[in-house]
């Protein structure tokens, strides 16, 4: 293998995804630097780098889990995907008792002795995408011809119970009731993560050959289910169901033309925020002020993090937004590149799968931003302040260039099987007409050949000679030219 050879073997996969994740680990630091030095300096004793050095160590390490995580077969995750799965639904279900409130919200829990905090929704949102994946990736041949939903009136399923038992069993449970569950564990404390889950998992099973007639049932159920919950939560006053419901209002009523006058705490904060992003935005212009020239950070509420992408766009511009745009975009591209290239259903949709969560949340992160949404607390992935997010997010990049790199190195085996094939082809073929000119130029044949060539004159025009193949016969004929030549003289 020669050095060249040597040196890229840390990475696989998909190059040009490589390159996205370098860019994207470099913007982060240049954007967590700019928008949290005031904020480091006032709360790390005046180290200015406080934080930017806490996401070099961060981006750093994920990066190694990048390299780690791609060199393992992807097939072992899947292995391990259920069980995965519902440890994160258990955490998820546990930061409601014992959770850390990080900003008005229960999502976080600590590790003890480490005192690190994470959120259980990120290993929820990789491990359903691979629960849901290899459930669909099983059924490919049954999966466009049976309902993913028995019936769900009592009098529907009374008509027909074994038929409606054997839906459930076979495709209701492994497909359906994973993405519920995430769901309704999730949708208490996060609903934009809910929803985020429920949309990529929709899409999915599109993806997956399940009839869109199936999946526009899901999506009525899920969306009466969520009014359902909301509604009940309001009603109890359990969880953040006000907080929703004010954001959806305040975002909502200038649309309709009505605006409110008396406006709830949660309300004004909501105002506030987007209002700075205007000014955030519309100050940076076509270019931007430039790096570390912001002059929003001081009150753009979380522009290291909920509103990075309108920070992004006051120091580097309209421009800059749109590359971060481009360079998600080109994520989701690479994704479909790599899924092209898969042989097997349930790696091409674990790849699109975790794709997706990762663009859809940073595409959410921007609507946000640019108030074309209401207001959510998604972060731009890889890119905002995070310590176990951006974690989780080298993790679902490593298992994608993981399945970059076997299709690779299937690919190329292939290749390398047909060219031996083909030069195997080759030499049995030069074989068989060596074997053929052998047994023409046999010794039999070649004597044959000589006896026949001894008694056949062959005359050559440019030539005078006449060249006799048999040496006794001319020998003859010259003494008996002599004798006749002798008796002619003596008669004569």
């Amino acid at each position: 293998m020669s050095k060249k050879h040597r040196k890229l073997a840390l990475f696989k996969g998909d190059r040009a995804l490589w390159i996205i994740i370098g860019v994207l680990c470099v913007v982060s630091l240049l954007v967590v630097y700019s928008s949290t030095a005031s904020m480091a300096y006032r709360s790390a004793d005046g180290d200015t780098t406080y934080y930017v050095l806490r996401q070099l160590r961060f981006i750093v390490l994920g990066f190694f889990t990048i390299i780690v995580v791609h060199w393992i077969d992807y097939r072992i995750y899947s292995r391990y995907a259920k069980m995965i799965f519902r440890v994160s639904l258990i955490l998820v279900a546990a930061t409601y008792f014992i959770g850390i409130s990080l900003n008005e919200a229960s999502r976080w829990i600590r590790i003890p002795i480490l005192g690190i905090t994470f959120q259980p929704s990120d290993p929820l949102k990789i491990s359903l995408v691979m629960v849901l994946a290899s459930a669909l990736g099983s059924r490919q041949g049954t999966i466009a011809r049976i309902p993913i939903l028995p019936a769900l009136t009592y009098g529907a399923w009374k008509r027909q119970p074994q038929k409606n038992l054997d839906i459930f069993i076979r495709t209701t449970k492994p497909l359906v009731m994973p993405i519920a569950l995430s769901a309704l564990v999730v949708m208490p404390s996060n609903l934009s993560t809910a929803a985020i889950l429920v949309f990529v998992c929709l899409v999915m099973l599109w993806v997956g050959r399940v009839r869109p007639s199936q999946i526009f049932k899901l999506l009525w159920v899920a969306f009466a289910t969520m009014l359902v919950v909301v509604g009940t939560m309001k009603a109890f006053n359990v969880g953040r169901a006000d907080t929703w419901i004010s954001r959806v209002e305040s975002f909502v009523m200038p649309i309709i033309g009505k605006e409110q006058v008396v406006l709830s705490k949660e309300q004004a904060k909501d105002e506030f925020q987007k209002h700075q992003a205007r000014i955030a935005i519309a100050s940076g212009g076509t270019f931007g002020k430039g790096p570390g020239n912001s002059t929003q950070r001081s009150q753009l509420p979380h522009p290291y993090s909920d509103f990075a992408y309108a920070f992004i766009i006051e120091e580097y511009g309209a421009i800059g937004g749109v590359v971060i745009f481009l360079l998600y975009l080109w994520v989701f591209y690479r994704a479909g590149v790599i899924v092209r290239k898969c042989n097997r259903p349930s790696s091409a949709l674990m790849v699109l799968g975790l794709a997706l969560t990762i663009t859809f949340q940073a595409f959410i992160n921007m609507l946000v931003s640019v108030g074309l949404v209401p207001v959510t607390g998604q972060s731009l992935p890889l890119v905002s302040l995070g310590g176990s997010s951006v974690i989780f997010t080298c993790i679902a990049f490593g298992m994608i260039l993981s399945v970059s790199r076997e299709s690779d190195e299937q690919q190329a085996l292939a290749l390398d099987q047909a060219q031996r094939a083909m030069e195997q082809s080759e030499q049995s073929e030069q074989s068989e007409q060596n074997e053929q000119s052998e047994q023409n130029v046999s010794p039999d044949n070649q004597d044959s050949a000589v006896e026949t060539d001894l008694h056949t004159p062959i005359e050559d025009d440019d030539s005078p000679f006449v060249v006799v193949e048999n040496p006794y016969q001319a020998h003859k004929d010259q003494n008996q030219d002599k004798e006749n030549i002798n008796l002619y003289e003596n008669n004569s």
